[in-house]
């Protein structure tokens, strides 16, 4: 079977629609998504359900397990949470490093997870840009290489981003929230065949259906 590589980008968060919510957070590093943001995730389940996608890895970042739950409910398949899928830890962002989730207590709210995995890195804080790209595609690598032919990553801008131009070279990559990319394996290497998809989210009903 051929080797597919799925990458998709969190739904909307809560902070950006709602800056004032930061204010009153319990957790303002780690926002959950918007209603809006759960409709793109439901939109994406829409999409790519019906696919033979075997596993989904998550980040550990609340939006990315969120929206990474929605759809591995509708493929009916394990979600994993991996830190070396986390979000770019960087000191403008964070001013200390930021406290995550386990993957124990995102299970309590998000049933498809399975604990049983150990993640395959974490990352350091604080780190650079090329530090960032290049552990998340060393993760994505170990990842898929004892995962099913067909699997489907949820995480950030970093993850789509760095995932194209670690395995195809290209940087001409935009990272719209719950935007779809899938790579292919082919024999002259990885290539892409969809990049930061948004028909989906299109009202029009058949958007997408055609690739």
């Amino acid at each position: 079977m051929t080797r597919v590589l799925w990458l998709v980008r969190h739904g909307e968060r809560r902070d950006e629609a709602d800056p004032g919510w930061v204010d009153q957070a319990d957790r303002p590093h780690d926002p959950p998504l918007t209603d809006h943001g759960r409709w793109q995730a439901e939109r994406v389940a829409d999409r790519l359900g019906g696919r033979e996608i075997g596993a989904v890895y998550s980040s550990p970042f609340l939006r990315a397990a969120e929206t990474a739950h929605i759809v591995a409910q509708r493929l009916d398949c394990p979600l994993f949470v991996d830190h070396g899928l986390s979000e770019h830890l960087n000191a403008d962002w964070f001013d200390v490093a930021p406290s995550i989730m386990a993957p124990r207590t995102l299970a309590e709210r998000f049933d498809t997870v399975d604990t049983s995995h150990a993640s395959v890195l974490r990352p350091n804080y604080p780190e650079s840009d090329d530090e960032a790209a290049d552990r998340t595609v060393r993760a994505v690598r170990r990842l898929a290489a004892s995962a099913p032919d067909s699997v489907l990553f949820v995480g950030h801008g970093l993850t789509v981003a760095s995932v194209v131009s670690g395995f195809t070279g290209r940087t001409d990559v935009d990272t719209p929230p719950c935007g779809i990319t899938r790579l292919t394996a082919y024999p002259w290497g990885w290539d892409v065949d969809l990049l930061a998809d948004t028909s989906h989210l299109s009202d029009d009903d058949t958007a997408g259906e055609d690739e």
